[in-house]
Protein backbone atom coordinates (compact mmCIF):
# COMPACT_ATOMS: atom_id res chain seq x y z
CA UNK A 1 0.00 0.00 0.00
CA UNK A 2 1.37 3.49 -1.14
CA UNK A 3 2.22 6.15 1.68
CA UNK A 4 0.04 9.09 1.58
CA UNK A 5 1.01 12.38 0.25
CA UNK A 6 0.02 15.75 1.23
CA UNK A 7 -1.85 16.31 -2.17
CA UNK A 8 -3.45 13.34 -1.75
CA UNK A 9 -4.82 13.89 1.97
CA UNK A 10 -5.59 17.46 0.58
CA UNK A 11 -7.49 16.17 -2.37
CA UNK A 12 -9.71 13.09 0.14
CA UNK A 13 -13.20 13.67 -0.52
CA UNK A 14 -15.99 13.17 1.83
CA UNK A 15 -18.58 9.68 1.93
CA UNK A 16 -21.84 9.10 3.08
CA UNK A 17 -19.94 7.48 5.71
CA UNK A 18 -16.41 7.96 7.46
CA UNK A 19 -13.78 6.45 6.08
CA UNK A 20 -9.80 5.70 6.48
CA UNK A 21 -6.56 5.74 4.74
CA UNK A 22 -3.66 4.24 5.89
CA UNK A 23 -0.58 5.59 5.59
CA UNK A 24 1.55 2.89 7.35
CA UNK A 25 3.33 2.16 10.43
CA UNK A 26 -0.44 2.41 12.81
CA UNK A 27 -1.00 6.15 10.98
CA UNK A 28 -4.23 6.73 9.54
CA UNK A 29 -6.32 9.88 8.10
CA UNK A 30 -9.71 9.82 8.98
CA UNK A 31 -12.18 11.21 7.01
CA UNK A 32 -15.91 12.59 8.31
CA UNK A 33 -18.64 12.60 5.71
CA UNK A 34 -18.84 16.28 7.30
CA UNK A 35 -15.43 16.62 5.44
CA UNK A 36 -13.41 16.94 8.78
CA UNK A 37 -9.82 15.12 8.59
CA UNK A 38 -8.09 14.15 11.61
CA UNK A 39 -5.14 12.01 12.05
CA UNK A 40 -5.45 8.44 14.21
CA UNK A 41 -2.77 6.02 15.70
CA UNK A 42 -3.83 2.46 15.76
CA UNK A 43 -2.25 0.29 18.04
CA UNK A 44 -2.24 -2.85 20.44
CA UNK A 45 -0.31 -3.13 24.06
CA UNK A 46 2.24 -5.85 24.87
CA UNK A 47 0.30 -9.58 25.30
CA UNK A 48 -2.76 -7.93 24.90
CA UNK A 49 -4.31 -8.22 20.76
CA UNK A 50 -6.93 -5.65 21.60
CA UNK A 51 -6.55 -2.88 18.76
CA UNK A 52 -7.17 0.83 20.08
CA UNK A 53 -6.91 4.22 18.40
CA UNK A 54 -6.36 7.55 19.47
CA UNK A 55 -6.70 10.58 17.95
CA UNK A 56 -3.88 12.58 17.17
CA UNK A 57 -5.21 15.81 16.22
CA UNK A 58 -6.88 17.77 12.96
CA UNK A 59 -5.54 17.99 9.58
CA UNK A 60 -5.60 21.99 10.59
CA UNK A 61 -3.30 21.68 12.88
CA UNK A 62 -0.86 19.22 12.42
CA UNK A 63 0.46 18.41 9.21
CA UNK A 64 1.18 14.93 7.32
CA UNK A 65 4.94 15.75 8.25
CA UNK A 66 4.09 16.48 11.42
CA UNK A 67 1.64 13.80 12.54
CA UNK A 68 4.65 11.04 10.96
CA UNK A 69 7.60 12.75 13.34
CA UNK A 70 5.19 11.99 16.58
CA UNK A 71 5.56 7.86 15.87
CA UNK A 72 8.65 7.02 17.27
CA UNK A 73 7.77 8.10 20.36
CA UNK A 74 4.43 6.61 20.22
CA UNK A 75 5.81 3.37 19.10
CA UNK A 76 8.09 3.79 22.15
CA UNK A 77 5.66 4.39 25.34
CA UNK A 78 3.50 1.02 23.46
CA UNK A 79 6.72 -1.49 23.57
CA UNK A 80 7.38 -0.59 26.89
CA UNK A 81 3.50 -1.07 27.67
CA UNK A 82 2.24 2.60 28.34
CA UNK A 83 -0.68 3.31 26.71
CA UNK A 84 0.09 6.52 24.96
CA UNK A 85 -3.50 7.65 25.74
CA UNK A 86 -2.44 7.98 29.52
CA UNK A 87 0.56 9.63 28.42
CA UNK A 88 -1.17 12.56 26.88
CA UNK A 89 -3.55 12.87 30.13
CA UNK A 90 -0.61 12.59 32.82
CA UNK A 91 1.08 15.34 30.29
CA UNK A 92 -2.28 17.68 30.00
CA UNK A 93 -2.46 17.37 33.14
CA UNK A 94 0.87 18.42 34.09
CA UNK A 95 0.83 21.40 31.49
CA UNK A 96 -2.72 22.59 33.40
CA UNK A 97 -0.82 22.84 36.61
CA UNK A 98 2.58 24.19 35.07
CA UNK A 99 2.65 28.12 36.02
CA UNK A 100 3.67 30.86 33.22
CA UNK A 101 7.08 32.56 33.97
CA UNK A 102 5.10 36.17 34.46
CA UNK A 103 2.71 33.74 37.17
CA UNK A 104 5.75 32.88 38.65
CA UNK A 105 7.16 36.10 38.84
CA UNK A 106 4.07 37.95 39.77
CA UNK A 107 3.73 34.81 42.72
CA UNK A 108 7.59 35.58 43.91
CA UNK A 109 6.51 39.47 44.05
CA UNK A 110 3.58 38.87 45.59
CA UNK A 111 5.54 36.64 48.23
CA UNK A 112 8.84 39.07 49.07
CA UNK A 113 6.14 41.87 49.43
CA UNK A 114 4.30 39.70 52.25
CA UNK A 115 7.69 38.69 53.61
CA UNK A 116 8.80 42.24 54.04
CA UNK A 117 12.28 41.37 53.52
CA UNK A 118 13.03 43.78 50.60
CA UNK A 119 11.76 47.22 50.80
CA UNK A 120 8.81 48.26 48.26
CA UNK A 121 11.67 50.94 46.54
CA UNK A 122 13.29 47.27 45.59
CA UNK A 123 10.30 45.44 44.80
CA UNK A 124 9.30 48.05 42.09
CA UNK A 125 12.99 48.12 40.89
CA UNK A 126 12.54 44.28 40.16
CA UNK A 127 8.87 44.88 38.23
CA UNK A 128 10.37 47.50 36.38
CA UNK A 129 13.45 45.22 35.40
CA UNK A 130 10.66 42.22 34.50
CA UNK A 131 8.14 44.57 32.26
CA UNK A 132 10.60 46.87 30.87
CA UNK A 133 13.16 44.01 30.09
CA UNK A 134 12.16 40.31 30.67
CA UNK A 135 8.70 40.09 30.50
CA UNK A 136 8.15 40.01 26.07
CA UNK A 137 10.59 37.36 25.80
CA UNK A 138 10.38 34.99 28.69
CA UNK A 139 6.59 36.18 30.15
CA UNK A 140 4.28 33.44 28.25
CA UNK A 141 6.43 30.70 28.83
CA UNK A 142 6.04 27.54 31.14
CA UNK A 143 8.31 27.65 34.12
CA UNK A 144 9.18 24.32 33.85
CA UNK A 145 10.14 24.60 30.29
CA UNK A 146 12.60 27.17 30.42
CA UNK A 147 16.29 26.74 29.79
CA UNK A 148 19.31 28.02 29.83
CA UNK A 149 19.08 29.20 25.86
CA UNK A 150 15.55 30.87 26.90
CA UNK A 151 17.43 33.17 29.30
CA UNK A 152 20.65 34.18 27.67
CA UNK A 153 18.37 35.19 24.96
CA UNK A 154 17.16 37.82 26.96
CA UNK A 155 20.16 38.86 28.84
CA UNK A 156 21.93 38.99 25.25
CA UNK A 157 18.97 41.44 24.42
CA UNK A 158 19.41 43.41 26.98
CA UNK A 159 23.66 43.79 26.44
CA UNK A 160 23.47 44.68 22.68
CA UNK A 161 21.25 47.64 24.33
CA UNK A 162 24.46 48.57 26.30
CA UNK A 163 22.70 48.64 29.96
CA UNK A 164 25.62 46.70 31.62
CA UNK A 165 24.48 47.53 35.20
CA UNK A 166 20.49 46.49 34.32
CA UNK A 167 21.54 42.66 32.41
CA UNK A 168 23.44 42.26 35.89
CA UNK A 169 20.43 42.79 38.23
CA UNK A 170 17.94 41.42 35.74
CA UNK A 171 20.07 38.09 36.40
CA UNK A 172 19.57 38.47 39.79
CA UNK A 173 15.92 39.00 39.37
CA UNK A 174 15.68 35.85 37.25
CA UNK A 175 18.21 33.98 39.74
CA UNK A 176 15.68 34.73 42.97
CA UNK A 177 12.35 33.75 41.22
CA UNK A 178 13.00 30.67 39.99
CA UNK A 179 15.19 29.68 43.39
CA UNK A 180 11.57 30.63 44.84
CA UNK A 181 9.78 28.36 41.66
CA UNK A 182 12.45 26.01 42.70
CA UNK A 183 11.29 25.46 46.40
CA UNK A 184 7.36 25.53 45.27
CA UNK A 185 8.28 22.54 43.15
CA UNK A 186 6.68 24.66 40.16
CA UNK A 187 10.46 23.98 38.41
CA UNK A 188 13.10 21.07 38.80
CA UNK A 189 16.59 23.25 38.32
CA UNK A 190 17.08 26.66 37.75
CA UNK A 191 18.96 27.42 34.66
CA UNK A 192 20.31 30.64 35.87
CA UNK A 193 22.21 29.56 38.64
CA UNK A 194 24.50 28.40 35.45
CA UNK A 195 24.62 31.75 33.74
CA UNK A 196 27.48 34.50 35.35
CA UNK A 197 27.27 38.49 34.62
CA UNK A 198 30.52 37.92 32.77
CA UNK A 199 28.51 36.10 30.13
CA UNK A 200 27.14 38.95 29.22
CA UNK A 201 30.00 41.46 29.78
CA UNK A 202 27.85 42.44 32.57
CA UNK A 203 30.28 41.91 35.28
CA UNK A 204 29.66 44.24 38.58
CA UNK A 205 31.59 47.34 38.14
CA UNK A 206 34.58 48.25 40.13
CA UNK A 207 33.99 50.44 43.60
CA UNK A 208 33.68 54.19 42.60
CA UNK A 209 35.32 56.25 44.28
CA UNK A 210 34.28 59.57 42.61
CA UNK A 211 34.37 62.72 45.30
CA UNK A 212 33.22 66.34 43.91
CA UNK A 213 35.17 68.57 45.79
CA UNK A 214 33.48 72.07 47.02
CA UNK A 215 34.15 73.98 43.94
CA UNK A 216 32.31 71.37 41.81
CA UNK A 217 29.59 71.59 43.88
CA UNK A 218 29.50 74.80 43.43
CA UNK A 219 29.24 74.57 39.70
CA UNK A 220 26.99 71.58 39.92
CA UNK A 221 24.14 74.07 42.55
CA UNK A 222 24.57 77.47 39.97
CA UNK A 223 23.92 75.37 36.83
CA UNK A 224 21.09 74.12 39.00
CA UNK A 225 20.45 78.05 39.66
CA UNK A 226 20.72 79.33 35.84
CA UNK A 227 18.12 81.10 34.60
CA UNK A 228 17.14 81.39 30.80
CA UNK A 229 15.11 84.70 29.32
CA UNK A 230 12.13 83.71 27.72
CA UNK A 231 11.15 86.03 24.63
CA UNK A 232 7.38 85.18 24.72
CA UNK A 233 6.68 85.95 27.92
CA UNK A 234 9.45 88.44 27.95
CA UNK A 235 11.17 87.39 31.80
CA UNK A 236 13.34 85.32 33.04
CA UNK A 237 12.54 81.80 34.61
CA UNK A 238 14.74 78.82 36.06
CA UNK A 239 15.90 76.80 33.03
CA UNK A 240 15.05 73.48 35.10
CA UNK A 241 12.05 72.09 36.88
CA UNK A 242 12.38 73.56 40.16
CA UNK A 243 11.06 70.50 41.55
CA UNK A 244 13.74 68.25 40.38
CA UNK A 245 16.85 71.43 41.37
CA UNK A 246 15.68 71.11 44.54
CA UNK A 247 15.36 67.78 44.92
CA UNK A 248 18.87 67.49 43.59
CA UNK A 249 19.96 70.19 46.31
CA UNK A 250 18.65 68.23 49.50
CA UNK A 251 20.90 65.11 47.95
CA UNK A 252 23.87 67.99 48.55
CA UNK A 253 22.72 69.07 51.96
CA UNK A 254 21.61 65.53 53.48
CA UNK A 255 23.65 63.19 51.80
CA UNK A 256 20.35 61.20 52.07
CA UNK A 257 19.78 58.03 49.17
CA UNK A 258 17.81 59.95 45.79
CA UNK A 259 15.25 56.94 46.42
CA UNK A 260 14.82 58.53 49.83
CA UNK A 261 14.46 62.48 48.80
CA UNK A 262 12.78 61.66 45.62
CA UNK A 263 9.30 60.21 47.74
CA UNK A 264 9.74 62.51 50.49
CA UNK A 265 6.53 62.95 52.56
CA UNK A 266 4.78 65.81 54.18
CA UNK A 267 3.89 63.76 56.62
CA UNK A 268 7.60 62.88 57.25
CA UNK A 269 8.82 66.58 58.11
CA UNK A 270 8.44 68.28 61.55
CA UNK A 271 8.28 72.10 62.29
CA UNK A 272 11.32 71.76 64.05
CA UNK A 273 13.19 70.60 60.77
CA UNK A 274 13.20 66.75 61.58
CA UNK A 275 12.95 64.88 58.58
CA UNK A 276 12.00 61.82 60.16
CA UNK A 277 12.39 58.56 57.46
CA UNK A 278 10.32 55.68 58.51
CA UNK A 279 11.48 51.98 58.55
CA UNK A 280 9.64 50.91 54.73
CA UNK A 281 11.70 54.38 53.18
CA UNK A 282 15.15 53.08 54.03
CA UNK A 283 17.72 50.14 52.38
CA UNK A 284 18.01 48.99 55.69
CA UNK A 285 14.94 49.13 57.28
CA UNK A 286 16.10 50.97 60.23
CA UNK A 287 13.92 54.41 61.20
CA UNK A 288 16.18 57.46 60.23
CA UNK A 289 16.36 60.84 61.63
CA UNK A 290 17.53 63.74 59.62
CA UNK A 291 18.12 66.82 60.87
CA UNK A 292 17.57 70.13 58.61
CA UNK A 293 19.85 72.98 58.20
CA UNK A 294 18.05 76.18 57.84
CA UNK A 295 18.69 76.50 54.12
CA UNK A 296 17.26 73.21 53.80
CA UNK A 297 14.23 73.95 55.09
CA UNK A 298 14.05 76.96 53.44
CA UNK A 299 14.42 75.03 50.00
CA UNK A 300 11.74 73.01 50.95
CA UNK A 301 9.17 76.03 51.80
CA UNK A 302 9.21 77.35 48.81
CA UNK A 303 7.86 74.09 47.29
CA UNK A 304 4.87 74.28 49.27
CA UNK A 305 2.75 76.54 46.32
CA UNK A 306 4.04 74.33 43.89
CA UNK A 307 3.31 70.59 45.88
CA UNK A 308 1.67 71.44 49.45
CA UNK A 309 -1.83 70.24 48.28
CA UNK A 310 0.54 66.50 47.43
CA UNK A 311 1.40 64.44 49.99
CA UNK A 312 4.84 64.31 48.64
CA UNK A 313 7.07 67.03 48.30
CA UNK A 314 8.58 66.27 44.86
CA UNK A 315 5.40 66.21 43.51
CA UNK A 316 5.52 65.22 39.19
CA UNK A 317 1.31 65.08 38.81
CA UNK A 318 1.09 61.62 39.01
CA UNK A 319 2.85 60.95 42.26
CA UNK A 320 6.24 61.40 43.69
CA UNK A 321 9.25 62.29 40.50
CA UNK A 322 10.69 58.85 39.87
CA UNK A 323 14.58 58.14 41.40
CA UNK A 324 15.44 58.20 37.97
CA UNK A 325 14.21 61.88 37.11
CA UNK A 326 17.36 62.64 38.95
CA UNK A 327 19.99 60.42 37.61
CA UNK A 328 18.99 61.84 33.81
CA UNK A 329 18.75 65.15 34.98
CA UNK A 330 22.58 64.92 36.10
CA UNK A 331 23.27 62.97 33.35
CA UNK A 332 21.64 65.66 30.97
CA UNK A 333 24.16 68.24 32.46
CA UNK A 334 27.31 66.33 32.17
CA UNK A 335 25.98 64.70 29.34
CA UNK A 336 26.75 61.25 29.94
CA UNK A 337 26.68 59.34 26.39
CA UNK A 338 24.63 57.19 25.22
CA UNK A 339 26.28 55.14 23.10
CA UNK A 340 28.87 53.05 25.03
CA UNK A 341 31.06 53.31 22.23
CA UNK A 342 31.22 56.47 21.29
CA UNK A 343 32.79 57.99 24.56
CA UNK A 344 31.67 61.71 23.27
CA UNK A 345 30.36 64.63 25.10
CA UNK A 346 28.66 67.49 24.15
CA UNK A 347 30.50 70.61 24.38
CA UNK A 348 27.09 72.60 24.97
CA UNK A 349 26.48 70.15 28.05
CA UNK A 350 26.66 72.99 30.83
CA UNK A 351 28.97 70.62 33.28
CA UNK A 352 30.44 69.10 29.66
CA UNK A 353 34.21 69.97 31.32
CA UNK A 354 33.83 68.37 34.69
CA UNK A 355 34.80 64.77 35.20
CA UNK A 356 31.69 62.11 35.11
CA UNK A 357 29.78 61.98 37.93
CA UNK A 358 26.75 60.25 39.29
CA UNK A 359 23.83 60.77 41.47
CA UNK A 360 25.30 58.70 44.48
CA UNK A 361 28.77 60.61 43.87
CA UNK A 362 26.69 63.37 45.32
CA UNK A 363 25.95 61.57 48.29
CA UNK A 364 29.68 60.33 48.65
CA UNK A 365 30.56 64.27 48.16
CA UNK A 366 28.78 65.01 51.17
CA UNK A 367 29.96 62.14 53.47
CA UNK A 368 33.74 63.23 52.37
CA UNK A 369 33.13 66.73 53.21
CA UNK A 370 32.10 66.08 56.56
CA UNK A 371 34.94 64.69 57.73
CA UNK A 372 37.85 66.57 55.59
CA UNK A 373 35.93 70.02 56.05
CA UNK A 374 34.06 69.72 59.08
CA UNK A 375 36.18 67.23 60.95
CA UNK A 376 32.94 65.05 61.92
CA UNK A 377 33.72 61.55 63.64
CA UNK A 378 33.62 58.82 61.30
CA UNK A 379 31.15 56.64 63.32
CA UNK A 380 28.62 59.92 63.70
CA UNK A 381 29.06 60.29 60.00
CA UNK A 382 28.21 56.83 59.18
CA UNK A 383 25.13 57.08 61.53
CA UNK A 384 24.43 60.38 59.41
CA UNK A 385 24.37 57.60 56.44
CA UNK A 386 22.02 55.22 58.29
CA UNK A 387 24.53 53.02 57.92
CA UNK A 388 24.41 49.37 59.59
CA UNK A 389 27.68 48.50 61.72
CA UNK A 390 29.78 46.23 59.81
CA UNK A 391 30.59 44.52 63.15
CA UNK A 392 27.86 42.29 64.01
CA UNK A 393 28.21 42.32 67.73
CA UNK A 394 28.64 46.69 67.39
CA UNK A 395 25.17 46.31 65.50
CA UNK A 396 24.02 44.29 68.35
CA UNK A 397 25.07 45.47 71.73
CA UNK A 398 26.19 49.32 70.10
CA UNK A 399 22.82 51.51 70.15
CA UNK A 400 24.18 54.66 70.79
CA UNK A 401 22.97 56.97 67.32
CA UNK A 402 25.14 60.52 68.51
CA UNK A 403 22.07 62.40 67.96
CA UNK A 404 23.58 65.77 68.91
CA UNK A 405 26.47 65.29 66.75
CA UNK A 406 24.61 64.17 64.31
CA UNK A 407 22.33 67.54 64.22
CA UNK A 408 24.99 69.61 64.47
CA UNK A 409 27.13 68.53 62.06
CA UNK A 410 24.17 68.93 59.57
CA UNK A 411 23.54 72.30 60.60
CA UNK A 412 27.15 73.39 60.22
CA UNK A 413 27.15 71.40 56.98
CA UNK A 414 24.05 73.89 55.57
CA UNK A 415 25.97 76.79 56.74
CA UNK A 416 28.76 75.57 54.65
CA UNK A 417 26.83 75.22 51.58
CA UNK A 418 24.95 77.99 52.20
CA UNK A 419 27.63 80.71 52.06
CA UNK A 420 30.71 78.73 50.00
CA UNK A 421 28.28 76.74 47.27
CA UNK A 422 25.31 77.97 46.97
CA UNK A 423 26.53 81.64 47.01
CA UNK A 424 29.79 83.36 46.34
CA UNK A 425 32.44 81.91 48.86
CA UNK A 426 34.27 85.18 48.82
CA UNK A 427 31.66 86.36 50.84
CA UNK A 428 32.70 83.16 53.44
CA UNK A 429 31.25 83.30 56.85
CA UNK A 430 33.30 81.20 59.32
CA UNK A 431 31.41 77.74 60.48
CA UNK A 432 31.10 77.76 64.13
CA UNK A 433 33.72 75.27 65.44
CA UNK A 434 31.49 75.26 68.58
CA UNK A 435 29.02 72.81 67.54
CA UNK A 436 30.90 70.64 66.16
CA UNK A 437 33.37 70.30 69.43
CA UNK A 438 31.70 67.39 70.69
CA UNK A 439 31.78 65.15 67.67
Amino acid sequence: MSKLTAKKVENALPRKKEYKLHDGDGLFLRIRPSGAKSWLFSFSLPNDSTLIRMTLGSVKNISLKEARAKLPELHSQVSQGIDPRHARAAKQAENISAITMQKLFSDWIEFVKLAGEITLTWIKRHEDRWRLHLRKKLGNLFAKDVTRTHLASALDTMARKGIKEETRKALTTLNLMLDYGLTRHSIESNPARMLKPKDFAASANRSRDRVLNLSELRMLWQTLDRTIYLKTKKEFSSAMNPVITTAIKLLILTGARRTEVAAMRWDELSENGIWLLPTDRTKNKQSHTIYLSQIAINLINDLKKLTGQSEFVFENGKGHIHPDSLTSTINRLIKVPNDPKTMRRASTAPLADMKLFSVHDIRRSAATAWGEYLKVKPHVIEQMLNHQPLNKLVAIYQRATYAEEQKAAWLAWGEMVEHQIAHDPNNIIPIRKSALANS
